[in-house]
């Protein structure tokens, strides 16, 4: 009897051990691989997008990131403005993107009906020009700006709401920043 015991003990291991060390190449490890793949690039195309209306000042172009729902708003043109004037570049230098997000969806089928995403660009590095107050003279300062925004990737059930939700604006080191969209 207790050497039935011992072999079922055995024989339960050995399987245990082998599911644990076949673990990490499970068929779902690959789907999750995949979707982070998807997830980050299309974080850091938006991303880079938003830096480049920013830094070229493109805000026809920054617009379209949002939502239908969002532009719809009466004072949404008021606070990209705002956010063009806040947002002071005369040269850009550097940006670093965070390029892992929280979020939520849903699926159906393994096809996303409804995604958002809450990325960030860590920081956007650009000069400033300052008059130095010598007729003609300016030297430049370095700024950096944080970028946070609300993104609804998909919406099958409401495609009036896909595109930028809210987005926050923040001079690095100091209470400054600018919000542009509907905050929860």
């Amino acid at each position: 009897m207790r050497e039935k015991i011992v072999k079922r003990v055995v024989v339960l291991m050995t399987a245990l051990a082998l599911f644990c060390l076949n673990a990490c190449s499970f068929p779902g490890a690959d789907r999750i691989n995949k979707i982070l793949s998807e997830e980050s690039t299309l974080i850091r195309d938006e991303s880079e997008e938003i830096i480049r209306c920013l830094t070229e000042g493109d805000k026809d172009g920054f617009c379209a990131l949002f939502s239908e729902e969002v532009r719809k708003s009466a004072s949404f043109t008021d606070k990209v403005d705002d956010a063009f004037s806040f947002f002071d570049c005369d040269v850009y230098l550097i940006s670093q993107i965070q390029e892992a997000a929280g979020g939520s969806g849903s699926t159906d089928h393994g096809k996303y009906t409804e995604r958002t995403l809450s990325p960030e660009i860590t920081y956007i590095k650009v000069l400033q020009a300052v008059p130095t107050g010598v007729e003609g003279g300016e030297v430049y300062v370095d700024r950096y700006y944080q970028v946070r925004y609300r993104w609804i990737v998909t919406d099958e059930d409401h495609p009036e709401r896909v595109g930028i939700q809210e987005l926050e604006i923040e001079l690095l080191n100091t209470d400054q920043s600018v919000m542009i969209g509907i905050s929860e």
